[in-house]
């Protein structure tokens, strides 16, 4: 959709302000449990809202009258996927050292292992916009990494929020933002209008709230606060 309008485009950017506050609480909660992962939790929580700050900026630019600039909508993903990896690397190592009740300052972490999971996203675009550059098969490998790292983060999340005792509204509200995750993929494929952007941003915003607020709750059970 190439036709949005101006209140659609500045309401896009609220969903971005929610993931980033979800991914802050994560971060916080992991930065506890793992001392040495922490700045890679971090990097994540501001690679992930990033690229969606890039979408919605690029969407402001349309609703303004301006021509569609490629490279920032590109951006969305090329920051999500290694952001999402990222965070479920990190989210796996600090859940690890919690179950196994290892202190945070003695935690370690595999910097090998990491390169290769980074090495994933970034060498399959790299390698099929080289190979194909007059396609969008670097695109769609992106979004493929970027479902599938987010789908692993929340699993583990959820896993980890039924380990640690949390009740069902956490666990709801991580499953709610799974499935509408998914939803929204569907979604995109209506045709083209007010009314259909206006679903598909209301959706993805409780979709962000649902999430802010388990990973709130989770967070702070990771800090011992609850």
């Amino acid at each position: 959709m190439l036709d949005y309008s101006l209140s659609v485009a500045l309401f896009d950017f609220l969903p971005v302000l929610l993931c980033a506050t979800a991914l802050a609480f994560l971060a916080q909660g992991i930065s506890r449990k793992h001392h040495a992962i922490a700045p890679l939790a971090w990097g994540a929580a501001l690679l992930i809202p990033l690229g969606g700050l890039c979408k919605a900026s690029w969407k402001l630019s349309v609703a303004l009258g301006q021509a569609p600039t490629d490279w920032l909508e590109n951006l969305l993903f090329i920051f999500m996927a290694p952001g999402f990896v990222i965070m479920a690397y990190s989210f796996s190592r600090a859940h690890r050292a919690w179950r196994l009740g290892i202190s945070a300052p003695q935690a370690q972490f595999s910097g090998a292992r990491l390169l290769l999971w980074i090495a994933v996203p970034a060498g399959g675009s790299l390698s099929l916009y080289l190979l194909s550059s007059e396609t969008r098969l670097w695109f769609f490998w992106l979004l493929g990494i970027t479902t599938l790292a987010n789908a692993s983060l929340l699993i583990q999340a959820l896993l980890a929020a039924r380990w640690s005792g949390l009740g069902w509204p956490t666990m709801a509200a991580l499953v709610y933002n799974l499935l509408a995750t998914f939803a929204l993929g569907g979604l995109a494929r209506l045709p083209d209008s007010e009314a259909s952007a206006w679903i598909q941003e209301g959706l993805n915003f409780s979709a962000q709230a649902a999430l802010a607020f388990g990973f709130w709750r989770l967070g702070r059970r990771m800090q011992d606060k609850i």
